[in-house]
């Protein structure tokens, strides 16, 4: 077979190769196919278009990927763009091959062995740095503003052609949509009314732009058709109206005449990904979540072959499942912790980027895990690549939460204990109720506080920032304990210093400390995923003892211990006592699905019931099943979490204050 000679390469009529007198190594990369399609047509333009199609055949245009290569050729071939040996570049045509003379025979002569040797340096390096993972993640480091308005901007979405951007600006319920040319700045507003807009996503074209527009009624998911040429919209249109289930999907896919997304099933919170055709109007059911496991994000490759699924399967456990839209089957890719605030692929269809609180994941489709670092300490959602994998667009969210007080005796007066610009939560008081220990995440940190007499103090660093799971005090208020997935924490509150406790169970949420036991009970959802109930965490022997509990997907709303340490616990309408032989028994029961909570002191068991803007308490007698009622009026928009032992205060968190802005990491 002829072969020929290309600069430092030497290439037959099937493909490109580097060979020595005893072997033959065939290199692969899309960079070397590039190569390979220009000596096909040697001496002849071929227009990026053809290139990558036969480069490829199964994904969307994308000119910038073709660029890519050639400018990784040039530089393997050590030759300038403006004065080319080899590659030539015809402006609005294409490319050509040019100078190709016959080469050397099978044995290559022993004198051109160190020429072939740094041309396979050339080739692994240039192999190398194709790989999506290293290619990804080495030289993301500065994060540069998109945003440009004081408003807050979200749901971004990309066009596929990497020119455009669509987002939505404003707060909820007075928000647009708006489109921006990247390159030149330019903006032109595509919605006329105020509502709620999410879920954003492009057609195929980067002609039309489909979108869930949101009011106090209805959910309607529509398509608006946009005018590149004049920047401008056109003709809008609803495709469908939701009425006995919503959107939850942080972006619409849309490939071909399909829309796929993720919706919610109203009266059961069931989750589905689902596809609708854009012509019959007809939806099909793809996946349905069974049992814990609830959808949480969903991603169309870029070939519209496969849809990428974040599912939360358990406690700080979330599922990467990747679904083949030809033969329906399901592979699981990973499990990872933390969360999940978005999903996206690579162009190359080979992986996946997962926005995840404040860091990125990039995810091949093997399951290898490489961190993308930069600084940053707000929460991201919605990361995607350019085109071209050269940088990474995403929101960035800072959320404000804030800790609050009201007292039984003067409701009215709110008093704000804890106000930062971070997410101050989990108060939980101390057992005479004079003070309180949080969770805060300032600067992106998981960090514990004590809040005594006005003053706030750090008493637990997190070194690690591992996420926690819960806070407890001791008896004597004299230490505090919180977990991570595998180790507990016991603080000492005088001293500062804290005693790290491994265990080698599955990870539980701390919620009483026992009174008369070196105990804690703990809520605990078991390894299959498929219950959720209270056991006791042993401090002496590190076992967990489990006790079954009744309810849908999460029974436990509300635990506490009496005296004897009889363990109560409740799903969302009944309370259940675990009595001295181990068994479940049902000691009281709510008209509605309405407990938030329970307590239990001196056989007396308070409930707490949450309604529409009030929280009603009854506190039952155990042994005379005489009742006391009262309620409060809910501050608005605030969210109820702890109550002082003899229910005269009761700590809530604000409404989360977002504010959302638009970058590009590059």
């Amino acid at each position: 077979m002829a072969r020929y000679r290309i600069g430092k390469f030497v290439i037959d009529e099937s493909r490109c190769l580097i060979s020595s007198q005893d072997y033959e190594q065939i290199v692969e990369p899309k960079v070397m196919d590039v190569l390979h399609t220009l000596y096909l047509n040697k001496g002849e333009v071929v227009s990026q278009e053809v290139i990558f199609a036969k480069v490829w055949p199964n994904a969307t245009y994308n000119p910038s990927s073709v660029q890519r290569c050639i400018a990784l050729l040039r530089k393997a071939l050590q030759e300038d763009a403006k004065n080319p040996q080899y590659i030539i570049t015809h402006p609005k045509r294409g490319y050509s091959l040019e100078k190709v003379t016959q080469g050397q025979s099978k044995k290559l002569k022993a004198q051109n062995l160190g020429l072939l040797f740094f041309l396979l340096v050339s080739l692994i390096a240039i192999a190398w740095q194709l790989i999506p993972k290293q290619q990804d993640t080495a030289h993301f480091t500065q994060l540069m503003p998109l945003t440009s308005s004081e408003l807050n901007e979200a749901n971004l979405s990309l066009s596929h052609s990497g020119k455009y951007l669509a987002f939505v600006r404003g707060d909820k319920g007075s928000q647009q949509i708006w489109l921006k040319e990247l390159a030149t700045e330019r903006e032109v507003r595509l919605t006329e009314d105020a509502a709620s807009y999410y879920a954003l996503g492009w057609s195929t074209s980067d002609n039309a732009l489909a979108f869930v527009k949101s009011t106090e009624q209805k959910q309607h998911l529509n398509t608006i058709s946009i005018d590149l040429s004049k920047f401008q919209p056109l003709e809008q249109a609803t495709v469908s109206v939701f009425d006995d289930t919503v959107v939850t999907s942080h972006h619409i896919d849309w490939h071909a005449d399909k829309l796929y997304y993720i919706e919610k099933d109203k009266l059961h919170n069931d989750t589905r990904l689902v596809s609708l055709n854009l012509e019959s109007k007809q939806k099909e059911h793809l996946l349905a979540a069974t049992q814990q496991d609830w959808l949480l994000v969903n991603a169309l490759s870029k070939d519209g072959r496969k849809v990428a699924m974040g599912i939360e399967a358990g406690q700080n456990k979330y599922r990467i499942d990747v679904l083949d839209l030809a033969s329906k089957k399901i592979q699981t890719i990973a499990i990872i912790e933390n969360g999940i605030q978005g999903l996206s692929w690579h162009p190359n269809n080979q992986a996946l980027l997962i926005s995840q609180r404040n860091q990125l994941v990039n995810l091949d489709l093997d399951g290898e895990q490489q961190l993308i670092s930069f600084n940053n300490y707000q929460i991201i959602r919605d990361a995607q690549y350019t085109p071209d994998a050269e940088a990474i667009l995403m929101e960035l969210v800072n959320v404000d939460v804030d800790i609050v007080s009201q007292t039984r005796a003067n409701p009215d007066n709110l008093t704000k204990l804890v106000d930062t610009s971070s997410i101050d939560f989990l108060p939980v008081f101390s057992p005479d109720s004079t003070k309180f220990v949080f969770e805060s995440h300032r600067f992106g940190l998981k960090q514990l506080f004590l809040y005594d007499n006005g003053k706030q103090t750090r008493i637990f660093a997190n070194p690690d920032n591992l996420e926690l799971f819960g806070i407890v005090w001791s008896q004597d208020a004299r230490q505090v304990y919180t977990a991570s997935k595998d180790t507990l924490f016991k603080i000492d509150l005088s001293s500062g210093t804290y005693e790290t406790i491994p265990h080698g169970n599955h990870s539980f949420y701390l919620r009483e400390m026992y009174h008369n036991q070196d105990a804690i009970l703990v809520s605990y959802r078991a390894e299959d995923g498929q219950t959720f109930h209270p056991a006791k965490f042993d401090l002496t022997s590190l076992t967990l003892t489990p006790f079954i509990g009744s309810g849908k997907r999460l029974s436990c709303y509300g635990m506490d211990l009496d005296e004897q340490d009889q363990i109560y616990f409740s799903n969302s309408n009944e309370v259940f006592r675990v009595n001295s032989r181990g068994d479940t028994e049902t000691v009281w029961q709510a008209a509605n699905n309405d407990i938030i909570g329970i307590s239990v002191s001196n056989q007396q068991l308070a409930v707490t019931m949450e309604h529409a803007d009030t929280i009603s308490f009854q506190r039952i007698d155990l042994a005379t099943a005489a009742t006391e009622s009262w309620q409060l009026t809910q501050p608005k928009q605030h969210m109820l979490i702890n109550s002082a032992h003899d229910l005269t205060e009761f700590l809530y968190l604000t409404e989360p204050n977002r504010t959302r802005k638009l970058v590009k990491l590059l």
